[in-house]
């Protein structure tokens, strides 16, 4: 395998992993799979132009795969997040580029006795090797103890997205350059004001040999930059290990030490002026009102806003709740990538809540009787009782950031004691709705907002059905039927009523109106029939119908594993020996099978399929995982081994230890 086809596989597989972590199994899945195809056709697109060298594909794999990457996300196109896209790219290039660039430079710079001269080196190196061609054309431009800059005149980056018509997607890859002083060092700090991907004809690489001002008391700030190190390092240090990270040399480390002890023993005091009255905390409360004040502040990054929220303590009053509602999701120019964060926040900060009323059975009884035990068992749920004005006494349970299908199974258990201890108690449900929960009528109204991005009302959705149950069933139903809303959240629509119903919605009345709905809406169809039993012709149907896409074809052989019937098990058998059927469509048919019960003919048939040399590797390798999960034994006397291919050889091995 060439180095360039290597490249290939390690971009999917990181992407694949990647995709595991953002997506649910089945859906990172299918996008891993639309992914990996367009990345291998863009590929050979590239390949065909004839004036592509090996020095162009080497670098034009970056710019297809941001291409291939972005199509394969849900979503329409034009309309996709830039943001998440961006994050998923660099995400990959950070832990492609971890073990072979970014951790021997930050070892190399720590032993190092002039950081700044290594770091510096080290580039130049990495620019002779990469950019010193014709297609970078790269030029030094300064070089002091404490800037190197230098200059890249032309960008094949740009050039290749330019030739697939996605020149806007140029700047996603700039900011592929901000992982190497953002990863190698605190210090190393990065700054450019020109990009050929934004108009400019050059791009502009500035690093910075940053030593932080705490104070305008050089005393002041050395001593502050001895605390750092000492409060980051993870090890013992000498002070020449101090001097090579920035500590001045002449620095008396001893006195150092004892201002540092002295410094630990004192929690700190802050001020502050709140509504013209002088306000006193500690540190950590002041710089937490500090970062409140930041959050609504667009000018500050959205790295640095997005960590805020992100450590938003969940005891904040309804008011500021309020205000992060208001302010940030109900802001028309506010980032999509704030407020989906703002959305998960929300979700977490506010409390799922069931219950019931009973009658027969007073306030004292529920607190001291029934829910003691329930409290010590479930330690993060709360447990609330209150006297209605019926004189009924309503039971609710509750917790931050718990979905309601949790809190199902101690609410039944509860009821269960009131009927076993108090057998003549009377208990009602409670009905809440939607409009009753302020966060999910937030959530609500942010899903019907189709002016919001796929991200943020595919997350609404989530968090909704997870809140509300199955009590959304109606609204679900209506989402799933309107076939001018998102293809994407139509299907999530689909998936979450397969949990709640046994009846699919009106979106088809034939074998024949099937085929031309959209992928998405196609697959969840699948997934909702087979979840259910129900529909076998259907996905019969979609098996052999050739002008199907091949991945919903897939997608419905696999389901076929859920139906055990004869007729079922009679037409993956036949579809799998038919050799004009495509190896992957085979391949799902054979998984199928795996879960089937298969007569001793269905099993000689799969057993001739594993050993006709004729058959590719690939399908005779699937052939016997299948019979291997079917328990076959081959006849040993007449299979000889020894004279047989080594898949054979290996293959009636196993079967045979099977």
């Amino acid at each position: 395998m060439s180095q360039i086809d290597q490249m290939l596989q390690y971009f999917i597989m990181l992407t694949s992993q990647e995709l595991k972590k953002s997506f649910d199994h089945e859906e990172a899945e299918d996008i891993t799979i639309a992914f990996s195809e367009r990345f291998g056709e863009l590929f050979e697109q590239l390949k065909e132009r004839l004036d592509f060298n090996e020095t162009q594909l080497f670098h034009g794999i970056n710019p297809i795969f941001v291409i291939a990457l972005e199509e394969a996300l849900p979503g329409k196109q034009g309309q996709k997040d830039v943001t998440i896209v961006t994050r998923l790219v660099l995400t990959i290039y950070k832990t492609m580029l971890e073990e072979m660039v970014l951790y021997p430079q930050r070892r190399n710079l720590e032993t190092s006795k002039n950081p700044w001269a290594t770091f510096v080196e080290n580039t130049r190196k990495g620019n002779t090797k990469i950019y010193d061609n014709e297609y970078f054309q790269v030029k030094e431009i300064i070089s002091t103890s404490e800037e190197f800059g230098f200059d890249l005149n032309r960008c094949i980056y740009q050039e290749i997205f330019n030739e697939f018509g996605r020149d806007d997607l140029g700047p996603v890859m700039c900011e592929y350059d901000y992982i190497l002083a953002d990863n190698v060092s605190k210090w190393v700090g990065f700054k450019r004001e020109e990009t050929i991907p934004t108009g400019s004809n050059k791009c502009t690489f500035r690093f910075f040999n940053i030593k932080p001002r705490f104070s305008d008391n050089p005393l002041i700030d050395n001593f502050h930059f001895f605390l750092n190190i000492i409060d980051e390092s993870q090890e013992m240090l000498s002070k020449q290990e101090l001097v090579n990270k920035g500590l001045d040399v002449s620095t008396d480390v001893d006195e150092m030490i004892k201002l540092y002890r002295f410094v630990k023993n004192h929690s700190g005091i802050e001020t502050l002026m709140v509504n013209k009255e002088l306000a006193v905390g500690n540190l950590d409360s002041y710089k937490k009102h500090e970062e409140w004040i930041l959050l609504f502040n667009r000018k500050v990054s959205k790295d640095i806003r997005s960590q805020i929220i992100r450590h938003l303590p969940l005891n904040l009053s309804e008011e500021k709740i309020k205000r992060l509602i208001t302010d940030i999701l109900e802001n028309p120019y506010e980032l999509d990538s704030i407020k989906w964060i703002c959305l998960n926040y929300l979700q977490h900060h506010f409390s799922s809540r069931i219950g019931f009323e009973v009658e027969g059975v007073d306030q004292l009884q529920m607190n001291v009787g029934l829910l003691e035990q329930f409290r010590e068992l479930y330690p993060d749920y709360s447990f609330e009782v209150k006297v209605l004005q019926n004189l009924k006494v309503s039971v609710q349970i509750f917790g931050k950031g718990i979905p309601e299908y949790k809190l199902k199974e101690p609410i039944g258990q509860i009821r269960k004691k009131i009927i076993n201890n108090y057998p003549d108690a009377g208990i009602s449900s409670i009905q809440p709705i939607i409009s009753s929960d302020p966060v999910a009528q937030k959530f609500f109204e942010v899903f019907k907002d189709t002016s919001q991005s796929f991200q943020l009302r595919e997350l609404a959705l989530r968090i909704l059905i997870s809140r509300v149950g199955s009590k959304l069933i109606p609204f679900l139903v209506s989402v799933a039927e309107n076939d001018e809303d998102d293809q994407f959240l139509r299907g999530r629509a689909i998936d979450s009523l397969s949990w709640f119903t046994s009846t699919l919605p009106q979106i088809y009345t034939s074998f024949e109106d099937f085929v031309p709905l959209p992928n998405p809406i196609k697959r969840s169809i699948i997934d909702f029939v087979s979840r259910q039993g129900i529909e076998q012709e259907l996905l019969l149907f979609i098996s052999k119908d050739e002008s199907i896409d091949p991945i919903i074809r897939i997608i419905a052989l696999r389901n076929l594993q859920t139906y055990q019937s004869p007729q079922v098990t009679t037409f993956l058998l036949e579809f799998t020996k038919e050799r004009l059927n495509s190896e992957r469509v085979r391949q799902a048919s054979l998984e199928a099978l795996s879960h089937h019960e298969v007569d001793e003919k269905g099993k000689n048939l799969l057993y001739t399929i594993f050993t006709d040399p004729k058959e590719t590797t690939f399908i005779r390798m699937e052939a016997l995982e299948t019979l291997k999960a079917l328990n076959f034994q081959p006849e040993t006397e007449t299979t000889k081994i020894e004279d047989s291919d080594w898949i054979l050889s290996l293959g009636t091995k196993q079967l045979m230890e099977e």
